[in-house]
């Protein structure tokens, strides 16, 4: 399995003063900062756009920005946007895009780790056809839009479900986790097979981050 890593979204971040939590949060030793980028259509609620990316990709030249794309449609001009502005990942949910396949591969052809979303009523047969160009698969554990949910329990089986596929084609994609992570559940994401962990509330809405990381891993044992 991959080494585990923690995604800190910036949706439950101080946004009046993101710089320094982004720093902070770095700082700490979180190993991904994950952006949410959300459109009004695809999910209820407005979030934020490449120019935000990029001049969170000039502040931290070194990070890992995790670009995960909640708007409809997925179009050739989202994915060249974001990734031109600084994204090391980008991930979109198949339900907003016509050509899942040409998508991936343009987002590869950039540069970029490219995933695909599964939303908690998607099924992942569609994986069993995309391995060849599918970096990661973040699984949705809550309904997305929102910070703050509780995490779905049946959630945990279709990230069991996309362990075991991707063991049968004899791939190893990183398999993420959104929604509901903290230090209760973040063991049971993992037992089922998630080695990616986005974390919000848990993370950055605590005041001590390294403490709230030491936390969550310690959580990893249970």
């Amino acid at each position: 399995m991959a080494v585990t890593q923690f995604a800190g979204s910036i949706l439950s971040a101080d946004l009046l003063n993101l710089q320094a939590d982004v720093a902070d949060a770095l700082k700490a030793g979180i190993d991904i900062i994950h952006f949410d980028v959300m459109d009004y259509h695809f999910v209820p609620n407005l979030t934020f756009g490449p120019g935000l990316l990029k001049q969170m990709r000039k502040a931290f030249p070194e990070a890992v920005l995790d670009v995960h794309l909640m708007v409809t449609p997925v179009s050739e001009n989202i994915i060249r946007d974001y990734a031109a502005a600084g994204a090391s990942w980008i991930s979109f949910h198949p339900e907003a895009c016509t050509h899942i396949d040409r998508t991936l591969g343009l987002i590869k052809d950039l540069g970029c780790r490219a995933g695909l979303v599964l939303n908690p009523g998607t099924a992942p047969q569609m994986l069993r056809y995309l391995w060849d160009k599918l970096d990661f698969v973040l699984v949705m554990t809550v309904n997305p839009g929102f910070g703050g949910q509780k995490l779905i329990p049946s959630a945990l089986q279709k990230v069991s479900d996309v362990r075991r596929m991707a063991a049968e084609a004899n791939v190893k994609p990183l398999i993420e986790v959104d929604g509901g992570v903290d230090p209760k559940t973040v063991g049971a994401c993992a037992q089922a097979g998630a080695n990616v962990f986005v974390v919000g509330s848990a993370f950055f809405g605590q005041q001590d981050r390294a403490q709230a990381l030491a936390y969550l891993r310690q959580g990893l044992q249970a």
